[in-house]
């Protein structure tokens, strides 16, 4: 399974309540699109983080089969029938970054509040070792991802979990928590 991520923000004279309105549409719509491969679709109110150039904003989160369901996931998301839906969000979007990450494990899950802690391993290792163990020593962890071919400006893993999510990390190894409430679908 893999994760489309997009990360955004809004014109600074749109209000969160028609951007998060403007977002659920849009997430409802491509979510009835029949995409091939698409499972579901999330989005989120983040905390700031560095790719958003230190302010808070949004995290789209479209979980798909593989790499063989983006393209129809690209097209069904500017499809002419979604024009209105589409031009609705992101005639609001003041810029975005996007990137692709592979899930290591655990399972998707959507709760009201929950956190996101991207790492950086330091340069040389390898990561599968020290990466089970930080796992293996957390708490409040729901899945990992790891970023695909270098695309997109976040860290190279995702530990995704609920309000709880703690990680000790080895020497050397880098950490960015960003806390998130869901927009889309409504709080699970």
């Amino acid at each position: 399974m893999l994760a489309y991520i997009f990360w955004h923000k809004p014109f600074a004279d749109v209000t969160a309540t028609d951007y998060e309105a403007a977002l659920a549409a849009f997430h409802a719509d491509l979510g009835g699109s029949g995409s091939p491969g698409l499972i579901s679709s999330a989005t989120y109110r983040i905390s700031e983080t560095p790719w958003l150039d230190g302010a808070p904003g949004y995290e789209d989160w479209c979980f798909v089969e593989s790499s063989t369901a983006l393209d129809p996931l690209n097209k069904a998301a500017v499809a002419p029938e979604r024009w209105e839906v589409h031009a609705g969000i992101s005639s609001k979007t003041d810029y975005g970054h996007g990137g692709l990450y592979c899930r290591l494990s655990g399972e998707i899950a959507q709760s009201a509040a929950s956190r996101t802690i991207w790492l950086k391993r330091p340069r040389g290792i390898r990561y599968e070792q020290p990466l089970q163990e930080i796992l293996d020593n957390a708490r409040g962890v729901t899945s990992c991802w790891r970023k695909q071919m270098v695309l997109g400006p976040g860290h190279e893993f995702a530990v995704v979990g609920d309000a709880s999510l703690h990680v000790d990390l080895p020497q050397g190894w880098e950490s960015l928590i960003v806390s998130r409430e869901q927009v889309y679908p409504g709080a699970a």
